[in-house]
């Protein structure tokens, strides 16, 4: 430095303590990038190299107390597995519907639910939220709210309270590579993504420091599947090298998946999310996809029977393990695939009444002793918005808040003392504040309890019934993106 030679800033002497901080420095600097400016917590930089250790190689033990410290700080932001389904009871439950990439509408139901100030800062105490899944497709802004959620959950163990983020139908779809609901500029945010994460693999080389976070590669039955499929089809090689045309860049590799980014390419979006990749083992795979709270049970379309029957924690573990790699490769368990699994089931979350199975419900209630109530997303309930039924043994939480399924207004579930009082909150823009209204539908011997704590709230309550004859013929406006024809309008309740 200073003599018109670039050498590794780690073998300077005057650099000794920037090579500690460095790595550190730019995992925080990438993920803001990749939050869109709420900074997520970095792991904590390594110990100051002292004396003869200049310039030195890192020894084994080196290694092994720099590859514990990562471990440590890894598990403090995302923990390895999605923990036990049954959470003891919270004064205060709010639950938050799907996301579908839309973070000015996911900012707008965290504010409804008196999570997070004006500057986006967790101030819901010791609330337990949970958001039922469904944080990827449809929009633009998915790896910001995959920031976004994670920082959140820290600020909230900080206050005494917890964030539960689970994973819903897109999220699985994601990690077994079908993209069919990937709109384009979410597409295009994975491009963006791949090229942040080669940034910052680029600046710790500089520093002689390894890819760690930044990396982009992980996924790696994924990248050798996709170059068998590309020889049988005599596709031509594709290898990711560097200027030298001798080495692929730092944190990137030889082979398709991690090379083809062409416009509109989904290999970026592939190479995160596919099982272990980098995205799949931060953010996905320690997320539920059925967890209780209390007296309160929440999946993303719900909980059936043979559920119960297999084994709730179950589930969970088997899900988690195919996320993170560690399941033998194949398509997805099947109890996150499929019409009847507890990310794609709808038995119960119907609009119209006559779809509407209360026995099913029943049944599977009956196999959960302490559980008297399920909450769900995944069908999105318009006109009505956030709603009971089954004499309040469902709350349905998906109101289509994202833009691309229909841009409706954000609501979200409130539940006080473990079910005595249940109330819809939903955000007030010209007000600022939020706005505390009864819950429609059926609630059974809790409806009282609701009309009565809103009463006091002094929000009116709806003098006329939901005509459920009209809510048969409602159907949902939802943007579906077809890769042959391109964009097109279609009604759907996916």
């Amino acid at each position: 430095m200073g003599n018109g030679k670039s050498v590794p800033l780690d073998t300077d002497p005057r650099c000794e303590t920037l090579a500690p901080i460095w790595g550190p420095f730019v995992d925080a600097f990438v993920d803001t990038l990749h939050a869109k400016g709420g900074a997520v917590h970095p792991p904590p930089p390594r110990e100051l190299r002292r004396g003869g250790s200049r310039g030195r190689r890192a020894s084994d033990g080196d290694a092994d107390d720099a590859a514990k410290r990562l471990a440590e700080a890894h598990a403090l932001r995302s923990p390895c597995s999605p923990g036990s389904v049954f959470r003891p009871a919270a004064e205060r439950v709010v639950a938050i519907g799907d996301l579908h990439g839309d973070l000015n509408k996911t900012t707008r139901a965290f504010r409804a639910g008196g999570l997070i100030d004006s500057h986006g800062k967790w101030i819901g105490g010791a609330t337990v939220a949970v958001q039922v899944g469904d944080q990827l497709d449809r929009g633009g802004d998915e790896v910001a709210i995959l920031y976004m959620l994670e920082r959140l959950r820290k600020e909230a163990r900080d206050a005494g309270g917890e964030l539960i983020v689970m994973n819903g139908n897109h999220e699985t779809l994601n990690v077994a590579g079908r993209f069919r609901y990937a709109f384009e500029p979410g597409i295009e945010d994975f491009r963006r993504w791949r090229g942040r994460q080669l940034l910052g693999a680029a600046l710790k080389a500089k520093c002689g420091e390894k890819p760690g976070g930044c990396a982009i590669v992980g996924a790696a039955a994924a990248a050798a599947a996709i170059d068998r499929k590309a020889e049988k089809n005599g596709e031509p090689h594709i290898e990711s090298r560097g200027r030298s045309g001798n080495a692929p860049p730092p944190g990137s590799a030889p082979g398709r998946m991690y090379a083809d980014t062409g416009p509109g390419s989904t290999m970026p979006r592939l190479a995160a999310l596919a099982p272990g990749g980098p995205m799949a083992k931060r953010f996905l795979a320690h997320q539920p996809v059925v967890v209780a709270v209390g007296s309160t049970l929440f999946a993303h379309g719900g909980v059936l029977p043979h559920h119960v029957q297999y084994g709730l924690e179950r589930i969970n573990r088997e899900t988690s393990e195919w996320i993170r790699g560690d399941a033998k490769p194949g398509p997805p368990p099947v109890h996150v695939s499929g019409g009847r699994s507890v990310v794609w089931a709808r038995d119960y979350s119907w609009p119209q009444r006559h779809k509407c199975d209360c026995g099913v419900l029943r049944r599977a209630l009956d196999g959960l002793p302490g559980i008297d109530r399920v909450v769900v997303g995944h069908t999105i309930q318009q006109p009505e918005g956030v709603n009971a039924a089954c004499d309040g043994r469902v709350l349905r939480v998906d109101v289509g808040m994202s833009e691309g399924c229909g841009g409706s207004e954000p609501e979200v579930l409130e539940i006080l003392h473990d079910g005595a009082e249940i109330a819809r909150l939903r955000w007030d823009s010209k007000g600022g504040r939020a706005v505390r209204e009864p819950v429609t539908g059926s609630l059974g011997a809790t409806a009282t309890t609701v009309v009565a704590s809103v009463a006091e709230a002094g929000v009116k309550p709806p003098e006329e019934p939901v005509n459920e004859s009209k809510l048969d013929e409602a159907r949902v406006l939802s943007w579906n993106r077809d890769y042959k024809s391109g964009w097109r309008r279609r009604f759907s309740t996916i």
